[in-house]
Parts: C-alpha cells; structure tokens; sequence
C-alpha cells in the first residue's frame, strides 16, 4: 500500500507548465511527465503520454504464477512504446506540434516489489533510513552553453521507436519514492531533498511535497517543478 501526494508548480521563468502528472495509490501507479516542444506542443505531449500509460497500465492483472513480473513489464513497456505512438501520430497531424516529446518517468508497486521504466532525464529516487538514492539514469547531456536543461538523447515521440529503460526493484515498508521532473533534480541537491524528506513521515507527505517546491523556488525555478512522493506502508 501507498500514500501519494503531488504538486505541480510553473516556476518563475517559464509562462505555461510543460508538466503532467498522475498518481493512483490504489493502482500503485504514480508518472511525471516533462514536455518540450515550444509554445503549448509540451503540454501536449506530457499530457498525451501520462493520459496513454494510465489508460493502457491494467488495474489488476489476471494472477498467474508463473512469468507475471514478466508479463507486468511487458505491460509497462508496451504503455510507454503506446505513449510514444501516439505522441508522434499528434504531431503528424497537427503541423504546430511537429517537434514535441516528453520525458517520462513511471513507478508501478505492487506487492513487495515496484516496477521502473523512464525515458529522459525525469527521476525517481528512494529514501530509505535517512538514505537517498537515484534509481534512473539520465537520458541527457548536459547544455553546451551551461544553460539550465539538459540536451535529451531520448525522449517519449522523438523517434519512431523509443527505448525503454525497466528495472524491478523491493519494496520495504517506510520506504519513500520521488518522482520529480528536472526542475526539482537540476535545481536542489541530494543533501537538500534528504533533509526536507526529514524521517519520512507519510502524515507530512503534502507539506514534504510542496517544501520541494518551496526550494526549487528558492533558487530561482527556471523551469516546471513537479514532485510525486509516495510512502509505503505495506
């Protein structure tokens, strides 16, 4: 069982939220989307591919004891391949879009174990006993011109195919899970989100979230700042 709570904040650079975002504690299906593309096409992409994993993720799958986790990440993957489809047959269609993406990063808990697929430079980290710990690598390099984003070397509708990275990790009660955009990750360090992130409390989970906000803010939120925590009970 999980606890979620999310926050989504434009930032104090940028004039539209790129961001998507969606969390379900019961389905244990928790996924950041970050957009690019110019004008509202992020919004659009981020939007289409959260909107896709969520429809195309079961809510429950048929119980077999034999290659189910298997057939979990065929699910996930397919969702996020599904995602990446659609992102590009919107761009096709509409000239205005031509050029959008969007990074993604998804957490799928079940029980006593947790599955992760990203693409990007979106992040999931997990807290575990005062520890932090990055669980996706970046799809990025970092700007030649030190600018604040990253130059993707992948992304959700760049291309006609996109790769997917997966991994199943445990699940621990009191474990915490961060799902953030690189607004959060490119903006606050490590030693910052361990101490907003304090024991890991679940009862502090909305105030936690929007502390994370409140420091990317602090120094100067170039870009969309969204966070998904969820704690684990079970």
């Amino acid at each position: 069982m999980i606890d979620a709570h999310a926050r989504t904040d434009v930032g104090l650079v940028r004039k539209n939220n790129e961001d998507s975002h969606f969390a379900d504690p019961a389905r244990g299906l928790l996924i950041v989307a970050d957009g690019m593309g110019g004008h509202a096409a992020g919004e659009v992409a981020s939007r289409i591919a959260v909107e896709t994993i969520a429809g195309e993720v079961p809510e429950k799958m048929s119980w077999w004891p034999f290659g189910r986790t298997q057939r979990e990440r065929d699910q996930l993957v397919g969702a996020i391949r599904e995602a990446n489809r659609r992102v590009r047959a919107a761009a096709e269609k509409d000239g205005t879009l031509r050029g959008m993406g969007t990074t993604v990063v998804v957490l799928w808990a079940l029980s006593g174990r947790a599955h992760v697929a990203h693409v990007g430079d979106s992040r999931l980290y997990r807290f575990r006993r005062g520890g932090l710990v990055q669980l996706t690598r970046d799809h990025a390099w970092p700007s030649e011109d030190g600018g604040f984003r990253n130059v993707l070397t992948r992304a959700v509708g760049a291309e006609t195919d996109v790769e997917v990275d997966h991994r199943v990790i445990d699940v621990s009660p009191g474990d915490v899970f961060l799902l953030c955009s690189d607004g959060l990750s490119r903006a606050v360090d490590d030693a910052a989100i361990v101490a907003a992130l304090g024991d890991g409390r679940p009862g502090d989970g909305d105030s936690t979230a929007a502390r994370l906000i409140e420091l990317a803010r602090d120094r100067g939120a170039p870009d969309n700042v969204t966070v998904i925590l969820a704690y684990c009970s079970a």
